[in-house]
This record gives C-alpha cells, structure tokens and sequence, in this order.
C-alpha cells in the first residue's frame, strides 16, 4: 500500500481536514476532477468491531461491494475470508495469498470457465440454489462442497431484494437435497441473503429459523451439514437503524437458539456494505450551476448544480436512496439554504445524484463533500460520455498504519 496516494498522518487529523487540503491542492493546480478519499483507519475499526460483536461468525468480505485493491490488501492484511462471485474476483485474492479455503464462491450461477477455475485452484466451496447447477457442477466440479441458497420468507424493507432472483424455496429444498445425494454430490450447508441494505433485524432471526428447518432436512438425507451462512445485508451508517448492535443481539441470540455452540456448525457472513460505506468519501466539483425562479422571476425556488462525478461515475447508489448526505467541502459563510438538486457531468437525463436537498449557495468552481460512498460505487463505475474517473487517495493513522505493519510482518 506504501505509495505518493497513502497519507499517514498524525490522529488528531480527521478526514474532513485531508479532503479540504486535497482540495485546495488541486484547485491550486487548476484540476477539478473527481477525488475519492479511502480512511484505511474505518476499514480496520469496522473489520475488528465485527469480531467484538459476533464471536461465532467468520467474516466473509462481499468482494463484489468494493474490491479496491487497497481496501482488500488491508482485509488480507487483518485476516478477513473473502465472497467471490466470479474467476476475477477469486484471481484477485488468491493472488494476494489468500488460500483457497478462505473463499466462498458465492454465486449460485456460475459461468462453466469460472466453475473450471474454481477448480483448478481448489476453491471448492460454493452455493447454489437449483436442479440445472447441480448439474453443472457434477459435470465440472463433482468434488465441490456445496451450500444450498435458499430464498427467505421475510418481507422487511430492503435495498435490493435478491429474492427475487437467488434461492430456492422451503418446498423445493428436499428435492435438491435427494437430487444431489443421487449424483454424488456433497452438501455442507445452507446459505440466505435477507436483500441489501436490510431494515429490519427481525429479518435474520425469520430466515436463521428457516435455516434450521431446511438444515435438519439435509441432514434427514444424510449430509454431514456443517456451515451455516448468514449472507449480507448489514447497515453500513451508524445513523441507520437496524444498527450493527441492534443486528447482533438478534443474530447472536437466533443463533444460540437454532445452532447451539456445541452442535459445531461454523457460521459464516458475507457483509460488504457495513464494512466500506462509511470508509470512503468523495469530491466533487461545481462545474455547472442553474437558478429557477417561480411564474413572475422574482422569487429563487430552486438552485440546480452539476457536478463532475454522478451515477454513471461512483455515485450508482445514489440513485432511489431516501438519504443522501452531501455538504460544502469548505463551508459556507451563510445560513440560509436553497432546495437544490444536484446532477452528474454527462448528458445523461437520469443522471441525477440527489433531488430537493437543503443546501447553502454555492458558486461553480466550489467543491462538494459526498459521504458515505464506499459501497457499490467504483465497482458500478462507467467510462459513459468518458468522463474523467476520480483519483484515488488513502488516509490512515500513524497508528493503524504501524499496525497493520505488524501484521504483514508476522
């Protein structure tokens, strides 16, 4: 990680004061595009406060949430498993020297080269969730140990409900279950996803429940069922409800009751969001400003700004989210707010990143503060109307910094 991007710093310094000075650097230099701060310092808070809260549950970093290599070097680094959704993915860690045991191929459709890479590296762990993959991987990987995705039956608020598209049913289970057992096939365990961004902590315990029932029917058939894997969906705001702590003290508890310490199960997660979110920043620069005015012109109704970052560049997730926090990069003298709404460079109509939000007057050539983009937002990346992507910068204490030393040197 050691290059001219990486500043360690004192940690009195906070990650507001490095954005205004990259800013202010840049603006010096006449360069106004797009800058994304990674705080190496969250990443490293947010991976050990797991840990405190779920001592049972191995984390499983979502790759597919942000794979700046970076920020994975750092989760290597702090001895973090990986989710791989793809060979690429799998390639990425595994060349940083994760062994293949510490990756779950957790893509329950998989194009056959990837199934064939997966084998030729000995990543055998993997999910699925119907009859045509289990017959894939007994055509290409008969070795495989293989997790049964199931679609849970919640019906809480999320993001994304991936529901829709992964996981079998309850009914469909023990079918699955036989089929696979017919072809010699070997099932460990039972895997859910409660949909992205998830609302509601009762989610989990639902599908913890469920788990167990669908467990207890692979074990009827005769599997050695041995990991349980509680997916994603975990906040990343600590302004968010459910937080963290309100989705451990339900998990831990369902847990305890369904999967006992002593019965040995391992019990894995693949968090993304809850560890990044909030570890990365960008930005932006005003580089286009509109004022409209009510019928008769005389009074301001709305300031609209663009921007040189929106939902073609890091800013994908922007789009539907019911909070979006962007604030002036160096503040502003004056109280007042105007109704704004704030768009991205192309020429795209949709590309808009937050609509009638509070902010004060800003001139073109100001900078703006987007926070919380660490999630979904390089990995959504385009190069549409080729629009200029931010520069990457990384700040970290000096303690973290000597920290993470000593880890890469034992």
């Amino acid at each position: 990680m050691a290059d001219n991007d990486l500043k360690i710093v004192d940690v009195k310094r906070t990650r507001a004061d490095y954005i205004k000075e990259q800013v202010s650097y840049h603006t010096k230099l006449g360069i106004d595009d797009p800058l994304l701060i990674v705080d190496i310092d969250k990443v490293v808070e947010r991976y050990r406060k797991w840990y405190n809260l779920f001592p049972r549950v191995e984390l499983f970093y979502a790759l597919k949430c942000n794979s700046n290599e970076k920020i994975i070097d750092v989760l290597v680094k702090l001895g973090s498993s990986f989710d791989c959704a793809s060979k690429s993915e799998i390639q990425q860690v595994l060349e940083l020297g994760i062994d293949p045991s510490r990756i779950i191929y957790a893509n329950p459709c998989k194009q056959n080269s990837h199934l064939t890479y997966a084998k030729e590296h000995n990543v055998d762990l993997m999910t699925f969730d119907s009859e045509e993959e289990l017959i894939k991987i007994k055509m290409l990987y008969g070795s495989a140990r293989l997790v049964l995705r199931f679609r849970t039956k919640h019906s809480f608020k999320v993001t994304y409900d991936l529901g829709q598209k992964f996981g079998c049913l309850f009914e469909e289970a023990k079918d699955l279950f036989i089929s696979a057992k017919t072809k010699g096939l070997d099932i460990v365990g039972v895997c859910f996803h409660v949909g992205s961004n998830c609302r509601n902590a009762n989610a989990y315990s639902s599908s913890i429940k469920e788990a167990r029932m669908i467990f207890d029917v692979g074990l009827q058939v005769g599997f050695d069922m041995k990991i349980l894997d509680i997916g994603g969906g975990y906040r990343g705001r600590d302004v968010d409800h459910p937080t963290i702590e309100e989705n451990a003290e339900v998990i831990n508890q369902c847990l305890d009751e369904y999967f006992p310490e002593t019965d040995g199960v391992t019990i894995i997660a693949e968090p993304g969001r809850y560890l990044v979110e909030t570890a990365v920043s960008a930005a932006a620069s005003i580089i286009g400003r509109k004022f409209v005015y009510d019928n008769d012109r005389t009074s301001l109704e709305h300031v609209m700004y663009n921007v040189n970052n929106g939902v073609y560049g890091t800013f994908h997730w922007a789009k539907g989210r019911d909070a979006i926090l962007i604030t002036p990069v160096l503040g502003k003298a004056q109280s007042e707010n105007h109704t704004s709404t704030v768009w991205g460079p192309t020429c795209c109509a949709t590309d808009c990143v937050a609509i009638d939000i509070p902010l004060p007057l800003m001139e073109v050539g100001e900078w703006v503060h987007v926070h919380y983009t660490g999630a979904y937002s390089l990995s959504f990346t385009t190069s549409f109307n080729s629009m200029p992507s931010p520069k990457l910068y990384y700040f970290c204490s000096r303690d973290t910094w000597e920290s993470l030393q000593q880890l890469k040197d034992h």
